[in-house]
């Protein structure tokens, strides 16, 4: 059996409840969940400040404006309805059934086993093994690498996100199919970290300088590009190709920086920070990876593909479209 990774999910955590906070701490400790601890009263703010959620822990009688919590997990969930909201129930009165759909996961206090049960179905439902992701960082690092070989580049942990909004101006899409998976890879990152990353001379000498937004939108399309050469070579046999052929539409809304692919699964999140070594005080830039399996994925294929695998080294070859 292939060892699976269990990845970290950020959540945030309203609670005022001293003996339940402290519970919920622990337990997201347990399960894998970077807790966000936050008041009712910057609970929005959050959700502005953080793209890259998988869900929101939430107490009914968490203070607000409103007779109870039901009144922030709908502006919550009108926000970002993609979130899971886990409500800890404190009252026996029946929901209605808009509610119902706002906090479709609810437990009382004390049964840790349910909410572990919810979170395992609504955020952890997919199973990425240990290798896969292991392989996606480090072939990813290296064509960051190919393309920046002036920056120093670190991968962040890996975690899986329920959010579907965009980060920074500037992101690429492409296709990705083997005989166990089918879906796409998207990179993410700000305009002007960008440009300036080039303008710090992160790629090689001659690239820098008064880039418009082509040559920046170029810049990320060929490291995509390469990820993808690397991806192939490494995990898509040379002829066996799924025959799978599903579609579903991609919605993309550029004013809020909403993508989706159609499906509720976890998206795999690498976050990768480029840095100047010559100018340790400088912000980095950040290159952000999804990795979404929205059409065919399956453990077992993949373990028969690693299985039978050969063994085959980079090419070095930047494909093109």
């Amino acid at each position: 059996m292939t060892e699976t990774t269990q990845l970290a999910a950020k959540v945030l955590l309203l609670e005022h409840d001293p003996g339940h906070y402290a519970s919920l701490i622990e337990f997201c400790r347990e399960v894998g969940l970077q807790a966000l601890p936050r008041s009712s009263s910057d609970a929005l703010a959050a959700l502005a400040q953080h793209k890259d959620l998988g869900g929101v822990l939430l107490a009914e009688d968490l203070p607000c404006e409103g007779p109870d919590g039901l009144t922030l997990a709908r502006a919550i969930h009108k926000l970002r309805p993609e979130l899971p909201i886990f409500l800890r129930r404190t009252s026996e009165r029946e929901l209605t059934l808009q509610e119902q759909i706002v906090v479709r996961h609810r437990w009382t206090g004390g049964d840790m086993a349910l909410l572990r049960e919810a979170v395992d179905h609504a955020i952890f439902s997919l199973s990425y093994p240990t290798v896969l992701v292991r392989g996606i960082v480090e072939l990813t690092c290296e064509a960051l690498k190919a393309m920046f070989p002036f920056a120093h580049v670190e991968a962040e942990a890996p975690y899986v996100v329920h959010d579907r909004i965009i980060h920074g101006e500037v992101s690429t899409l492409i296709p990705i199919e083997s005989t166990w998976c089918r879906g796409y890879m998207m990179l993410q990152t700000e305009e002007n970290a960008l440009r300036q990353g080039l303008i710090q001379g992160f790629s090689y000498q001659g690239i820098g300088g008064d880039l418009n937004f082509r040559e920046l939108n170029n810049m990320l399309g060929e490291t995509t590009n390469l990820i993808w050469g690397a991806f192939k070579n490494r995990y898509i046999p040379p002829q066996d190709l799924s025959k799978q052929q599903i579609q579903v539409p991609i919605v993309i809304n550029h004013q809020h920086k909403y993508i989706s692919f159609g499906s509720q699964d976890p998206q795999l999140c690498i976050r990768y920070h480029l840095s100047d070594p010559a100018r340790p005080g400088m912000p980095p830039l950040m290159i952000v990876q999804r990795v979404i399996f929205n059409l065919h994925w399956s453990v077992e294929e993949f373990e028969a593909f690693m299985d039978h695998a050969p063994s085959a080294g980079p090419t070095g070859e930047l494909e093109l479209f």
